[in-house]
C-alpha cells in the first residue's frame, strides 16, 4: 500500500512494479499524469519523494488517491517525440 497523499496539491512520482520504464509524474494541481521514464531518469530524483506501487497506475490514482474519471490518452507518436503515456483525472476537493 502507497503512503498516503499529505497534500491535495502538487507533484508526486510513483514507480509501477518496480520497473523503470513506469515511472509516472502526477500533477494533481492540472489532474494530469505522464509516463516521464523516457524524459526522466529514475536515479535522478531523490529516492524519498518516489512511491513504490503493485499495480497500474489507474489503480493507483482509483484506489489509493480517490481519484475519479480517469481517463487515458491516444499515444502521441511525433517525430521530436517517442510514444507518450498519459491519462486525466479528477481529484475531489
Amino acid at each position: 500500500m502507497a503512503k498516503k497523499k499529505i497534500k491535495e496539491h502538487g507533484t508526486e512520482y510513483v514507480l509501477l512494479n518496480d520497473n523503470k520504464n513506469e515511472l509516472w509524474e502526477i500533477d494533481y494541481d492540472r489532474g494530469h499524469a505522464t509516463n516521464v521514464s523516457e524524459y526522466l531518469k529514475l536515479d535522478s530524483l531523490n529516492n524519498d519523494i518516489i512511491i513504490r506501487y503493485t499495480g497500474s497506475i489507474e489503480d493507483f490514482l482509483a484506489k489509493e488517491r480517490d481519484c475519479k474519471n480517469i481517463h487515458f490518452h491516444e499515444s502521441m507518436s511525433l517525430p521530436a517525440r517517442p510514444h507518450m503515456q498519459s491519462c486525466s483525472f479528477e481529484t475531489h476537493d
